[in-house]
């Protein structure tokens, strides 16, 4: 092991001589203390919490990210490049240890960095919240929805696959009473499937004016013991954040009752019994809120909001002034959120992800770095990324307008059994709206990307690395 170490050393002196990585830490003390300090936000309190994590937490994760692979491109290539390797193999240390020994240096340098320029981060963040004169209402608003790590529950979905079907039978059929001829070759019905599946997708999105809205969330825990919180973003004429304006909206949380006659206290005083849903109103008059915009309610646990079936109901009226269409994203909510940790635990689930990140990508730099010249090796590492990019866009593309589409639907689908997606890693916007990193799903993201992926990578790179013929390196 002392051979090991003393190429870690190593490592680090070499990383501390490389320009580019003075460049780049350099770039990361701007980011750490500029970004959180100068950034105003949207003009709420919640608002300048969350662009200041969201920024700060992004701009670290980028620069350490391409300073990864950069140092881990560089640290195996010098060393052949100087010829410093071709004295190190005379001695009794093997090329695998030598390799492993650049990379957990590199880890470690860039571990380091981002433990303490996360850890500057989170007390910037503390010390301006409580620097700045906020009401006591916008503080516990933060404290409730940014502050804090909540699990995010999503309201159960229709089976899309088949209200396509049921309508694409039905428009063939009424194509037909009128006499019209229909094309039954599997082309045509491909495309009129793809068609109705994105009227489909777009009837789900819509809400009519003073017609209700019904979402159920199924699967929440019996006793949250503490307030859950509704949120949502609704938006009115199209679908974009350009030209939105104010509306108003109507929201109702069902209340399980029982069914039997003559019965008093809660459905909780018996479980799984009979019982019905009455709706109660969450404000008095429909609330005017802005479209375009996230919106969130707090819903009480002494309510008894949650049935026997662990499920909540809502319902939803559309009441705006001009009588326009209002529209919800699946993404944009409406979203259910229950408070599961302190704001700290999960800014650390959060640089546990980060770091696994790093980690891969200093891999993947001493990976190609072991057999591929300086430029190749970067060069072939950002391509493997931005493959991995691709094939998360393309193997969830829901239209299709041609065979190309198809053919980059399915090269993107056998992709991601062998590419690493960096923006599975990303989950900065978890912390900075308060939502819950899982860790089951850091625990994806490390059986996924890292034992599946990165680790056979790595021992590939080991045997490519133990196998290169020095002697064919020549100085020009």
């Amino acid at each position: 092991m002392k051979a090991f170490w003393a190429i870690v050393k190593l490592t680090f002196r070499n990383a501390l001589r490389s320009h580019i990585f003075q460049l780049l830490a350099f770039l990361l003390l701007l980011c750490v203390v500029l970004v959180p300090t100068t950034i105003s936000g949207d003009g709420t309190a919640a608002g300048f919490i969350r662009i200041s994590l969201l920024y700060s937490l992004s701009a670290v994760n980028a620069i350490l990210a391409l300073s990864s692979i950069w140092l881990g491109c560089f640290v195996m290539t010098q060393d052949v490049d100087n010829y410093q390797l071709h004295m190190v193999v005379t001695k009794p240390v093997s090329r695998c240890k030598i390799w492993l020994a650049k990379w957990t240096g590199v880890c470690l340098i860039h571990l380091v960095l981002l433990f303490v320029a996360t850890t500057v981060i989170y007390f910037i963040i503390l010390a301006m919240f409580n620097r700045q004169d906020f009401p006591e209402a916008e503080r516990t608003r933060i404290r409730n929805e940014v502050m804090v790590g909540r699990r995010v529950y999503l309201p159960e979905m229709p089976d899309l696959g088949e209200a396509t079907r049921n309508l694409l039978k039905d428009k063939i059929q009424r194509l037909q009473k009128q006499g019209a001829s229909v094309d039954m070759s599997p082309s045509a019905q491909e495309k009129m499937m793809d068609d109705v599946r994105r009227e489909v997708v777009s009837l789900q999105s819509q809400v009519h004016y003073n017609v209700p809205r019904q979402w159920v969330f199924k699967n929440l825990p019996k006793n949250p013991g503490k307030s859950l919180f509704l949120r949502y973003r609704p938006y009115v004429d199209k679908v974009a954040t350009e030209g939105q304006r104010m509306t108003r909206s109507w929201w109702a949380v069902g209340i399980p009752q029982l069914r039997a006659k003559g019965a008093t206290g809660s459905v909780f005083d018996g479980l799984k019994q009979e019982y019905e849903i009455y709706y109660a109103p969450l404000s008095e008059y429909p609330e005017q809120v802005m479209s375009g915009t996230f919106h969130e309610k707090e819903l009480r646990t002494e309510w008894n909001m949650i049935t026997p079936d662990n499920e909540i109901y809502f319902t939803y009226l559309n009441y705006d002034d001009s009588h326009s269409m209002q529209y919800f994203q699946p993404a944009d909510g409406p979203k259910l959120l229950i408070e599961v940790c302190s704001f700290f635990e999960n800014y650390l689930r959060t640089v546990l992800v980060i770091a696994l990140e790093l980690v891969i990508l200093a891999g993947l730099g001493c990976t190609f770095g072991g057999f591929l010249s300086m430029p190749t090796a970067i060069f072939v590492v950002v391509s493997y990324l931005l493959f991995g990019s691709f094939a998360v866009y393309m193997s969830n593309l829901t239209f299709f307008s041609g065979a190309a589409d198809y053919v980059g639907h399915y090269i993107g689908r056998a992709l991601l059994w062998v590419v690493i997606p960096v923006q599975a890693f990303d989950v900065s916007s978890l912390a900075a709206t308060g939502e819950l990193v899982e860790f089951r799903y850091i625990w994806q993201l490390t059986y996924n990307y890292l034992l599946l992926r990165a680790v056979p990578l790595f021992a590939l790179g080991m045997v490519l690395y133990w196998r290169r013929e020095l002697g064919l390196v020549i100085r020009k």
